[in-house]
């Protein structure tokens, strides 16, 4: 399953990188950004403003999955939780299990 996703995510991945890098390399204009409220503006090459736009949505991206995974952390932390008690209750009695076998054949005997 984990290569079939790392597959499939080159697949969708190497056709969006190949087209950034001709747009980088076709595009060596610069541009003007204003924002409305301020007076100041800014002269950015066209590829770094292509780029930082990236990077921010690559960012918001990454923090909207993390928040909407985590009650699958919360639940894969409280399984893990459990089973470590399973597996220490279960080492509990197996241990007195080995006790109680001892003892009835020392009894038998």
């Amino acid at each position: 399953m984990r290569q079939s996703v790392r597959i499939l995510s080159w697949i969708v991945a190497a056709p969006i990188v190949i087209l950034v890098v001709l747009f980088a390399v076709s595009n060596r204009d610069s541009i003007t950004l204003r924002l409305w409220p301020f007076p100041d503006q800014l002269t950015l090459l066209i590829p770094l403003f292509t780029l930082i736009q990236l990077f921010v949505g690559f960012l918001l991206g990454a923090i909207v999955t993390w928040i909407g995974d985590r009650r699958r952390r919360r639940e894969t932390r409280l399984l893990n939780k459990r089973v470590a008690e399973l597996e220490q209750s279960l080492a509990e009695t197996e241990r007195k299990l080995a006790e109680a076998r001892a003892r009835q054949v020392s009894t038998a005997a």
